[in-house]
């Protein structure tokens, strides 16, 4: 008998931006010149990072609306292998991420069609990797390595105190953290029950602010503030 996996599935309310991520690969192709507008979802969830932490990642990013809202309703949502999470793994795709990059755009010169074809390159080709491993491990397991991901993560606010329009989520002190809903949904495999009575809140830099684990605490003791 298969053994029922802990992480479940946890579909809210919201627009399919995947939709902008299925346009961009398909014109892309045929209009390579196109790809420079990833330098969108390059440049924001690092710069938005630094006051919101990785809220991009969860509230506007194509692709991670991608695993969420599409791709989830599929997933085994096997655990996530935790060595993609460790800190010498993660370097190492960005690393080896920005040296590809650096590569083909040395080799693209000045011609915007051949600039433009490299970020379509990599976005297609990640994109193609975080599908595979929705479909062997969970949805989100690609952005629990993703090289912006990562840097958005560095780039997170770790103590108090926390900027202007922070947005995190606090767990009421009654919580008694035996139902662990919260952490069953979290598209990140994170612990949300650990911040409890926690004034900062939840301070995990991986969390994408989602609200998922607000939605399905069965208690209604947990609340996604902005500050």
């Amino acid at each position: 008998m298969t053994k029922k996996s802990f992480h479940r599935d946890m579909p809210i309310k919201g627009i399919n931006l995947y939709w902008i991520l299925i346009a961009y690969l398909a014109i892309g192709y045929f209009y390579p010149v196109i790809g420079i507008i990833a330098l969108i979802c390059m440049i924001a969830p690092v710069a938005f990072a630094v006051k919101r932490g990785r809220w991009w990642c969860g509230n506007a990013c194509p692709r991670g609306n991608l695993y969420d809202r599409l791709l989830a309703k599929y997933s085994p949502h096997r655990p996530i292998p935790g060595f993609v999470r460790t800190f010498g793994f993660r370097l190492f795709m960005v690393l080896f991420i920005f040296t590809v990059f650096g590569v083909q755009m040395y080799f693209a010169g000045s011609n915007l069609n051949a600039i433009g074809r490299v970020f379509w390159n990599i976005i297609f080709v990640t994109t193609v990797i975080g599908v595979i491993l929705s479909f062997i491990y969970a949805p989100r397991t690609w952005c629990s390595f993703c090289p912006m991901g990562t840097l958005s993560s560095w780039a997170s606010p770790k103590n108090i105190p926390l900027p202007q329009r922070f947005t995190n989520i606090h767990v009421d002190d009654t919580c008694q953290m035996k139902c662990k809903s919260c952490a069953r949904v979290c598209p990140m495999q994170l612990t949300p029950y650990d911040c409890r009575s926690e004034v900062s809140g939840y301070l995990h830099t991986d969390c994408i602010k989602c609200g998922k684990c607000v939605v399905a605490c069965p208690l209604k003791i947990m609340e996604l503030k902005h500050k």
